[in-house]
């Protein structure tokens, strides 16, 4: 697919502020609609709608979901020291940012001998959603996964669209794993968000899925409206200005 460039300079008022414009959603009942189809087939056929659903969307046969040790490597190998050089230094900055929002214990004695304790649980599995296509987010990976590390989640994994001869943006995947997340899958729209929500033979069922484009433009619209057994949240990771999302409280 072959990006359309525009100068800014070169446009008045009227054209810069139709460039602004966020593309409408045409046809609402049929976009959810396509999302209802798209989780019950991964509920029900698991790996193998999957496949069927890869191949279709992402134009990519994938037979293995999971990134492998080999694949990983090969992903860094692509990558120049300056590239890697960068990843790191926002891997640190983010990191910088989200060390300071760990939350405090709780305790306090509100009369004697009745004490009360807030206590703070990092989830037990989360999903992270890294899009791709025309434009993989590497800064997405890293987003969600230092967070992700910091709470100290177990169970962490990420899914991103594959490209179509099969493989993951090598950007995506050294950022992820630099930032702490090595349980990868190939797999991309609202079809990998079903598999997190749900679980398949493949790929773990988590208790909440973060990610700014969760189920693409169109999709994610239907997909909210969706019944879930699985949280998801549109934000920039497990924890945020308004709250340590990553976590869960007791009280």
């Amino acid at each position: 697919m072959a990006l359309e460039l525009t100068t800014w300079s070169d446009l008045d008022e009227r054209q810069r502020s139709a460039l602004l414009q966020r593309p409408a959603v045409a046809d609402d009942a049929a976009i959810r609609k396509a999302a209802a189809e798209i989780i019950a087939e991964v509920r029900e056929r698991g790996d193998s709608a999957l496949r069927e659903l890869t191949k279709k969307y992402d134009r990519a046969r994938v037979d293995v979901f999971r990134v492998t040790a080999n694949e990983i490597a090969a992903a860094a190998a692509q990558l120049t020291q300056e590239q890697v050089d960068a990843i790191d230094l926002a891997i640190r900055n983010v990191r910088r940012f989200h060390e300071p929002q760990r939350p405090a214990p709780l305790l306090v004695e509100t009369m004697p001998g009745v004490v009360c304790e807030r206590v703070s649980h990092a989830l037990d599995a989360v999903g992270l959603y890294v899009p791709a296509g025309t434009a993989p987010l590497p800064s997405a990976a890293i987003m969600l996964a230092v967070p992700a590390a910091i709470a100290g989640c177990p169970t962490k994994i990420l899914c991103t669209p594959p490209r179509p001869d099969g493989s993951a943006d090598p950007a995506v995947l050294v950022a992820a794993t630099r930032a702490g997340v090595e349980d990868i899958y190939k797999i991309g729209g609202a079809q990998a968000i079903a598999a997190m929500a749900y679980g398949t033979e493949s790929v773990p069922k988590v208790c909440k899925v973060f990610g700014r484009q969760c189920l693409g433009h169109e999709r994610k619209v239907a997909g909210e409206r969706r019944p879930c057994r699985c949280g998801h949240r549109y934000a920039g990771g497990p924890f945020g200005s308004s709250g340590h999302r990553g976590l869960k409280r007791f009280g």
